[in-house]
């Protein structure tokens, strides 16, 4: 685009474009160059206590499990044979209890 009132700034935009661009191809081939050798240089991460203690936890409770399967099968058995108490008012008052906490 040229500038009616004065040609000249055009013409010096062009030339100090071009400069740019070729600054900027000569900078893509210096990092292009960089890339291909050999890393200089190696990032390294260490953790604080606090972290490891951390991710020791997690593991032993992955480790683990919360669930007594020996329990849950006497259980499931017990009701299976009919022989477990099952309080019918109790189990509604919590569903009650449940519905009222989500819309809240």
């Amino acid at each position: 685009m040229t500038n009616p009132i004065n040609p000249r700034v055009d013409s010096l935009n062009r030339s100090t474009t071009a400069s740019v661009g070729n600054e900027k191809a000569q900078a893509k081939s210096n990092n292009a160059d960089n890339t291909t050798g050999a890393i200089a240089s190696e990032d390294t991460v260490s953790l604080s206590q606090e972290s490891q203690q951390v991710a020791s936890l997690q593991q032993q409770l992955k480790d683990s499990s919360a669930i007594d399967q020996v329990k849950v099968d006497a259980i499931k058995q017990e009701i299976a044979n009919g022989n477990y108490p099952l309080d019918t008012q109790k189990i509604a008052e919590n569903l009650i209890n449940l519905e009222q906490s989500l819309i809240e």
